[in-house]
């Protein structure tokens, strides 16, 4: 199922996600990553750009911004 993301929407964020560490750009695409994780647990997102491009959106997680693959988020429905 595809979501529409919104600023400040919360995420749920599964194991074996790959987390992507690289510069905010204005372009329609991603930079070549500093840094790539890959979560352990489940967690908890925060969106706080829906739409960094190429199929990615920038989310808060573990104290961190990453970009992350919008297919592999679920949005937390209140």
């Amino acid at each position: 199922m595809k979501y529409s993301y919104q600023i400040g929407d919360l995420v749920h964020v599964p194991q074996c996600v790959d987390l992507i560490n690289c510069a905010r750009t204005s372009r329609p695409q991603l930079t070549i990553p500093l840094s790539v994780e890959q979560t352990t647990h489940p967690q908890l997102g925060l969106i706080v750009d829906p739409s960094n491009g190429g199929g990615y959106v920038r989310i808060y997680c573990g104290g961190e911004e990453w970009a992350v693959k919008d297919s592999s988020v679920y949005k937390i429905e209140a």
